[in-house]
């Protein structure tokens, strides 16, 4: 995590603990203990629903990244058979299909990468894959291992293309909606905020105890915001399987 957010969060934690003597002095002690038992049953009540809400939050952003993760090494491994049907053709077909492959790849990494954290993608990178696509989809093979190998070739393009498009469309759609951002902010306020309504003899300890929850909380949050984009911020996917791609395209060229 970044440090940025880590010493913003410690900050808010402190902060809420420090507010928690000039609360005490408003709200006395003795008013506070007599409502602990029904404080309590509220706040048990309370604060499963948020621990459950921000659990399937968190759960959510991270099988996002997950899967964006993975996906682009379905997308590498459909570059990589395409790369090797190419070593079979004759030239100039072979040439051809080898060096858009590359290329590809190439635009992936430099070009596009840095687009997906704004959200996009990058034309030319489109135009090549149609291209690949077209190449593969043009060719007419003759004898029966022709045959099979280009069957391969179709189901690679095919898989390079689906793989594709849901990383594209994972960097323009991820992220979480500003309603819930409201409602997870809105929950962490009420929740750490409860904890003040609680009667205990020593204010260190209840402060230890607000300190606690809202660092916890906050922790839970802030793993939301850095994976709330797959491919923006420190934790982002990084383009490593293109790399690797790209130099086992050179080493089999």
């Amino acid at each position: 995590m970044p440090v940025l957010g880590i010493l913003l969060l410690l900050t808010g934690s402190v902060a809420a603990a420090a507010l928690l003597p000039a609360f005490a002095r408003v709200v006395p002690l003795a008013k506070r203990k007599a409502n602990n038992d029904a404080i309590g049953f509220v706040y048990a009540q309370v604060g499963v629903v948020y621990a459950v809400v921000l659990a399937m939050v968190v759960v959510g952003v991270w099988d996002a990244r997950s899967r964006a993760h993975e996906n682009t090494y379905t997308e590498t491994n459909a570059l990589l058979q395409i790369a090797w049907y190419s070593r079979t053709l004759p030239q100039p077909d072979r040439g051809r299909l080898g060096a858009l492959a590359e290329q590809y790849t190439d635009t992936v990494i430099h070009k596009e990468w840095p687009l997906l954290g704004e959200q996009r993608d990058d034309a030319g990178a489109w135009r090549q894959f149609t291209e690949i696509r077209e190449s593969i989809n043009t060719r007419q093979p003759t004898t029966g291992a022709d045959q099979a190998r280009y069957q391969g070739a179709l189901e690679a393009v095919a898989q390079l293309g689906d793989a594709r498009r849901e990383r594209v469309d994972e960097a323009a759609t991820a992220g979480v909606p500003e309603l819930l951002w409201v409602a997870l902010l809105l929950g962490a306020l009420v929740t750490v905020g409860f904890v003040y309504l609680f009667g205990m003899d020593s204010v260190r300890a209840h402060a230890g105890v607000v300190f606690s929850l809202a660092f916890t909380v906050g922790v839970m949050l802030l793993i939301v915001y850095e994976f709330n984009y797959p491919f923006s911020g420190p934790l982002k996917v990084a383009p490593t399987a293109f790399r690797l791609a790209l130099e086992r395209m050179r080493a089999i060229a």
